[in-house]
């Protein structure tokens, strides 16, 4: 993934946040039970091997540990422990995007009296979004939680609807909410759900759900882009347990998982039992498919087993994407956008996106960069043109682009939003799966395509079943 001069011009954007894993957590271990967690006799067996237990998820049979190197040896052999892993870390892409620094902002052509930036937003035309709001749905009941870097709280394309009160961080001494750092879960989250706010100093964007809610949940750290097992999984409970009816989970391991290790092996199925429980209590889970550009079908995959140790082997290329349960999305981008908007095709497969018909669920705009030139378009704003093939959205200090199948997801959850909000949330995840399936739009071949999953989401036909 990479764009001529993209560095020198010291222009950054912020891809999917996909990273190599670093070394084990220090002294942080994820434990599984075989049942719904801890007993009282477990837990001092735990205590006395020199453990403190952090947070317990009976939900998932799943508890952190904080103990000393030695804790596996000294903890094996109680009775009900089904595996004792080191936590690891895993380290994160978050490159800043280009920023629009404009200081004068004027309401758009086709869109007077709109969010300023909305024309812009060629994802929400691919998809049309607007043939959505037209049916009078906007995402109204719905609720989206955003596993991510954090979000800036006080920005004014996102916090009238975000759900404060529900936030939450695994990162520690990081707050869900930031103003420094990476912009990465700031910028997803405009694209679910910034506001309709009008024209105006300060509107912007509008997001695929410009009335849902939204839950920051940071498990990323907006400063070092590192994230961990432990803190995923806790992420992913805790949204569910909030009140979410969509998970988006921008993130993923690059790649691959170095699923060689009994240890990793057991932090999937640890995590698998969160996007279950996520699933069973009628949450979906939307996840990036990944940058490297990689045919997931051509990858080895891992065991992952359920709560009565029924295994089955996935195919686990994109983690947590190609989870079982979980929605993986690829990325579609235009190519000289700027240049032409009313004729660009806009569902050309990313170049850098993941791709496979076991690993693809659906696509959804999540922009390029391939444009050969560097000069500068005026179309709302000046900057350079393969900029604008791009997606805009809200970052820490404002608006600006990214690139990368984490730009995709958020459209899918958007989506998933509008319907979970037109059935005022009596709808499950898999009767949601099967309307965003149904109703995508076919740019590739019939049936499944190995670039398009089973089709590129269209808003306006998902609320029309």
């Amino acid at each position: 993934m990479k764009k001529p001069n993209l560095l020198a011009t010291g222009i950054g954007l912020a891809l999917l946040g996909l990273g190599a894993f670093a070394t084990a957590q220090a002294n942080t271990y994820v434990v599984m039970t075989h049942g719904k967690g801890l007993n009282p006799a477990q837990t001092t067996r735990i205590q006395a091997a020199g453990g403190t237990v952090t947070a317990h998820l009976p939900q998932i049979g799943v508890a952190i540990v904080e103990a000393g190197s030695d804790f596996g040896v000294r903890a094996a052999g109680i009775n009900g422990i089904r595996s004792i892993s080191p936590d690891v870390g895993i380290q994160f892409d978050q490159i800043e995007p280009l920023e629009i620094s404009e200081a004068d902002f004027v309401n758009p052509p086709l869109a007077a009296g709109m969010d300023n930036f909305h024309n812009l937003q060629w994802g929400h035309a691919a998809i049309d979004a607007a043939g959505a709001w037209n049916q009078d749905q906007f995402g109204a009941g719905a609720t989206v939680a955003v596993l991510d870097s954090g979000v800036n709280c006080t920005h004014p394309d996102l916090a009238p609807n975000l759900l404060l009160d529900k936030a939450a961080s695994f990162v520690p001494d990081e707050t869900a909410c930031n103003t420094s750092g990476s912009s990465h879960g700031t910028h997803v989250a405009g694209t679910i759900a910034a506001p309709m706010t009008g024209a105006g100093a300060n509107s912007g964007v509008i997001g695929v759900a410009p009335q849902a809610k939204v839950i920051p949940v940071k498990v990323l750290s907006a400063i070092t882009g590192s994230g961990s097992f432990a803190g995923i999984i806790q992420g992913i409970v805790h949204a569910t347990d909030s009140g979410a009816n969509v998970i988006n989970m921008s993130l993923g391991v690059r790649g691959g998982m170095p699923i060689g290790g009994s240890e990793v092996a057991e932090l999937v199925n640890a995590t698998a039992r969160a996007t279950r429980h996520a699933r069973a209590s009628g949450v979906l889970v939307v996840a990036s498919a990944g940058n490297d550009g990689r045919d997931l079908d051509k990858d080895s995959g891992v065991e992952i087993c359920d709560d009565d140790d029924n295994c089955a082997r996935y195919n686990l290329r994109a983690f947590p994407a190609q989870l079982p349960g979980v929605l993986s999305v690829a990325a579609t981008g235009p190519e000289g956008w700027a240049l032409d908007p009313l004729d660009t095709p806009l569902d050309r497969p990313a170049s850098y996106s993941n791709y496979g018909l076991s690993g693809i669920d659906l696509s959804a705009p999540g922009g390029d960069f391939t444009y050969p030139g560097n000069e500068n378009c005026s179309f709302v704003v000046t900057a350079p043109c393969w900029a604008m093939d791009m997606v805009i959205s809200t970052t820490l200090t404002g608006w600006g682009w990214n690139a990368g199948t984490s730009m995709a997801a958020p459209h899918v959850s958007g989506v998933a939003a509008l319907v979970y909000g037109k059935h005022g949330g009596n709808i499950n995840p898999s009767q949601v799966e099967s309307i965003l399936r149904r109703s995508a739009d076919q740019p590739g071949q019939a049936g499944k395509d190995p670039h398009f999953g089973h089709g590129r989401v269209n808003a306006a036909a998902a609320v029309g079943l």
